[in-house]
Protein backbone atom coordinates (compact mmCIF):
# COMPACT_ATOMS: atom_id res chain seq x y z
CA UNK A 1 0.00 0.00 0.00
CA UNK A 2 1.04 3.28 -0.85
CA UNK A 3 1.81 6.10 1.93
CA UNK A 4 -0.68 8.41 0.46
CA UNK A 5 -3.22 5.63 1.08
CA UNK A 6 -5.70 5.56 3.52
CA UNK A 7 -6.81 2.66 5.18
CA UNK A 8 -10.85 3.22 5.06
CA UNK A 9 -13.14 1.34 7.16
CA UNK A 10 -15.67 -0.27 5.79
CA UNK A 11 -18.87 0.15 6.93
CA UNK A 12 -22.05 -2.41 6.79
CA UNK A 13 -25.58 -1.19 7.13
CA UNK A 14 -28.15 -4.16 8.15
CA UNK A 15 -31.49 -3.54 7.45
CA UNK A 16 -34.67 -5.73 6.57
CA UNK A 17 -36.69 -4.11 3.53
CA UNK A 18 -40.14 -4.41 3.36
CA UNK A 19 -42.07 -3.67 0.39
CA UNK A 20 -46.26 -4.52 0.76
CA UNK A 21 -46.88 -6.15 -2.53
CA UNK A 22 -49.77 -7.89 -3.67
CA UNK A 23 -50.89 -10.13 -6.84
CA UNK A 24 -53.20 -11.22 -8.79
CA UNK A 25 -53.09 -15.35 -9.22
CA UNK A 26 -55.29 -15.52 -11.80
CA UNK A 27 -58.58 -17.50 -12.50
CA UNK A 28 -56.42 -20.69 -12.71
CA UNK A 29 -53.79 -20.57 -10.27
CA UNK A 30 -56.39 -19.03 -8.27
CA UNK A 31 -59.07 -21.77 -8.47
CA UNK A 32 -56.06 -24.19 -7.56
CA UNK A 33 -55.11 -22.50 -4.06
CA UNK A 34 -58.80 -21.94 -3.43
CA UNK A 35 -59.33 -25.59 -2.89
CA UNK A 36 -56.35 -26.28 -1.12
CA UNK A 37 -57.13 -23.52 1.25
CA UNK A 38 -60.88 -24.08 1.73
CA UNK A 39 -61.39 -27.72 0.87
CA UNK A 40 -57.79 -29.23 1.35
CA UNK A 41 -58.01 -30.93 -2.00
CA UNK A 42 -55.56 -30.67 -4.98
CA UNK A 43 -56.98 -29.71 -8.19
CA UNK A 44 -54.97 -30.63 -11.79
CA UNK A 45 -56.36 -29.02 -14.51
CA UNK A 46 -56.50 -31.70 -17.82
CA UNK A 47 -55.46 -30.56 -21.19
CA UNK A 48 -58.77 -31.95 -24.01
CA UNK A 49 -56.76 -32.61 -26.42
CA UNK A 50 -53.85 -35.14 -24.90
CA UNK A 51 -55.88 -35.47 -21.63
CA UNK A 52 -52.56 -34.77 -19.96
CA UNK A 53 -52.85 -32.65 -16.38
CA UNK A 54 -50.71 -30.05 -14.95
CA UNK A 55 -50.02 -29.61 -11.06
CA UNK A 56 -50.09 -27.25 -10.16
CA UNK A 57 -52.27 -25.90 -13.18
CA UNK A 58 -51.26 -23.66 -15.66
CA UNK A 59 -53.82 -22.23 -18.24
CA UNK A 60 -52.46 -23.53 -21.25
CA UNK A 61 -51.12 -27.56 -21.92
CA UNK A 62 -47.53 -27.26 -22.35
CA UNK A 63 -47.62 -29.84 -24.69
CA UNK A 64 -50.75 -29.67 -27.40
CA UNK A 65 -50.35 -25.33 -26.27
CA UNK A 66 -54.46 -25.34 -25.93
CA UNK A 67 -56.89 -24.66 -23.40
CA UNK A 68 -56.38 -26.80 -19.88
CA UNK A 69 -59.88 -26.02 -19.05
CA UNK A 70 -60.98 -29.06 -17.38
CA UNK A 71 -60.36 -29.80 -13.56
CA UNK A 72 -60.11 -33.26 -11.53
CA UNK A 73 -58.99 -33.62 -8.36
CA UNK A 74 -55.64 -35.49 -7.53
CA UNK A 75 -53.86 -37.24 -4.89
CA UNK A 76 -53.70 -36.44 -1.91
CA UNK A 77 -51.45 -39.79 -2.36
CA UNK A 78 -48.71 -40.48 -4.95
CA UNK A 79 -45.36 -42.31 -6.07
CA UNK A 80 -42.17 -40.11 -5.76
CA UNK A 81 -40.45 -40.14 -9.71
CA UNK A 82 -37.35 -38.40 -8.36
CA UNK A 83 -36.15 -36.60 -5.56
CA UNK A 84 -33.40 -34.60 -4.51
CA UNK A 85 -31.29 -34.41 -1.50
CA UNK A 86 -30.51 -31.01 0.08
CA UNK A 87 -27.22 -30.83 1.88
CA UNK A 88 -27.25 -26.79 2.31
CA UNK A 89 -29.10 -24.43 4.56
CA UNK A 90 -29.99 -22.19 2.48
CA UNK A 91 -33.06 -19.67 3.45
CA UNK A 92 -36.49 -20.15 2.13
CA UNK A 93 -37.62 -16.91 -0.54
CA UNK A 94 -40.95 -16.97 0.78
CA UNK A 95 -40.04 -16.97 4.69
CA UNK A 96 -36.90 -16.41 4.92
CA UNK A 97 -36.34 -19.29 7.79
CA UNK A 98 -33.04 -21.63 6.76
CA UNK A 99 -34.38 -25.21 6.90
CA UNK A 100 -32.52 -27.74 8.43
CA UNK A 101 -30.26 -29.90 6.39
CA UNK A 102 -30.74 -32.26 5.28
CA UNK A 103 -34.21 -31.81 3.74
CA UNK A 104 -35.98 -33.36 0.90
CA UNK A 105 -37.65 -32.30 -2.09
CA UNK A 106 -39.38 -34.30 -4.16
CA UNK A 107 -41.60 -35.19 -7.55
CA UNK A 108 -44.83 -36.87 -7.02
CA UNK A 109 -46.45 -38.68 -9.71
CA UNK A 110 -50.01 -37.85 -7.30
CA UNK A 111 -52.83 -40.66 -7.70
CA UNK A 112 -55.32 -39.28 -10.46
CA UNK A 113 -52.82 -38.10 -12.75
CA UNK A 114 -52.08 -38.73 -16.46
CA UNK A 115 -48.97 -37.89 -18.12
CA UNK A 116 -45.74 -36.73 -16.68
CA UNK A 117 -47.61 -34.51 -14.08
CA UNK A 118 -45.20 -34.50 -11.24
CA UNK A 119 -45.83 -32.15 -8.40
CA UNK A 120 -42.76 -31.10 -6.83
CA UNK A 121 -42.74 -30.53 -2.64
CA UNK A 122 -41.11 -31.28 0.47
CA UNK A 123 -40.78 -34.87 1.74
CA UNK A 124 -40.99 -35.33 5.60
CA UNK A 125 -38.02 -37.64 5.61
CA UNK A 126 -34.77 -36.50 6.62
CA UNK A 127 -33.12 -39.77 6.53
CA UNK A 128 -31.66 -40.13 3.41
CA UNK A 129 -31.39 -43.88 3.60
CA UNK A 130 -35.31 -44.18 3.79
CA UNK A 131 -36.03 -42.71 0.70
CA UNK A 132 -36.21 -43.84 -3.17
CA UNK A 133 -37.74 -43.86 -6.11
CA UNK A 134 -41.37 -45.78 -5.93
CA UNK A 135 -42.18 -44.67 -2.30
CA UNK A 136 -46.12 -43.91 -1.57
CA UNK A 137 -46.64 -40.92 0.24
CA UNK A 138 -48.97 -39.06 1.33
CA UNK A 139 -50.21 -34.41 1.32
CA UNK A 140 -49.99 -33.46 4.93
CA UNK A 141 -52.31 -30.22 5.32
CA UNK A 142 -51.60 -27.36 7.28
CA UNK A 143 -54.66 -26.76 9.99
CA UNK A 144 -54.90 -23.22 9.10
CA UNK A 145 -54.53 -22.78 5.83
CA UNK A 146 -53.82 -19.52 3.80
CA UNK A 147 -54.73 -20.05 -0.24
CA UNK A 148 -50.92 -20.63 -0.69
CA UNK A 149 -48.77 -23.67 -2.11
CA UNK A 150 -47.57 -23.85 2.21
CA UNK A 151 -51.20 -25.15 2.85
CA UNK A 152 -49.54 -28.45 2.29
CA UNK A 153 -47.05 -28.89 4.91
CA UNK A 154 -45.17 -31.20 3.01
CA UNK A 155 -45.58 -34.86 2.28
CA UNK A 156 -45.11 -38.28 4.47
CA UNK A 157 -44.25 -41.64 3.37
CA UNK A 158 -47.56 -43.99 3.94
CA UNK A 159 -45.89 -47.41 2.93
CA UNK A 160 -41.90 -48.46 2.61
CA UNK A 161 -42.25 -50.83 0.09
CA UNK A 162 -42.37 -49.64 -3.75
CA UNK A 163 -45.24 -48.92 -5.59
CA UNK A 164 -45.67 -51.67 -8.25
CA UNK A 165 -46.22 -50.08 -12.09
CA UNK A 166 -46.78 -46.73 -13.09
CA UNK A 167 -49.89 -44.97 -12.04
Amino acid sequence: MAEDEVKQELIVSKQVISVPQRFATGPVMGYFLQELRDNARIMANRCPECGRHQVPPREVCAVCRLEADQWDEVGPEGVIRHYDIVYYASPDPLTGETREVPYVLAWIKLDGTSGDAYFWHMLKENDPSKIRKGLRVRAVFNENRVGAPSDIRHFEIIEAQESGGEQ
